[in-house]
């Protein structure tokens, strides 16, 4: 384990897990919003089969872990 993780670091600078996605955030499918920023509810409802295999227990295909 990094040293900065093992200090007490926040989670989301230590990821144990990681997912690379077949396709980029989709506009026309309401993942990005107007400003260019990704629409974290719309991703998560979109990619709930992606989501479920990144926090399977084993992990589920594709996912890289720690």
């Amino acid at each position: 384990m990094h040293k900065r993780c093992a200090a007490g670091a926040g989670s989301a600078r230590c990821p144990t897990r990681a997912l690379v996605l077949s396709a980029p955030p989709d506009p026309d499918a309401g993942e990005i919003t107007d400003k260019g920023y990704i629409n974290q509810g719309a991703v998560l409802l979109r990619r709930a089969g992606d989501v479920a295999a990144l926090y399977a227990s084993p992990a589920g295909p594709g996912v890289i872990t720690a």
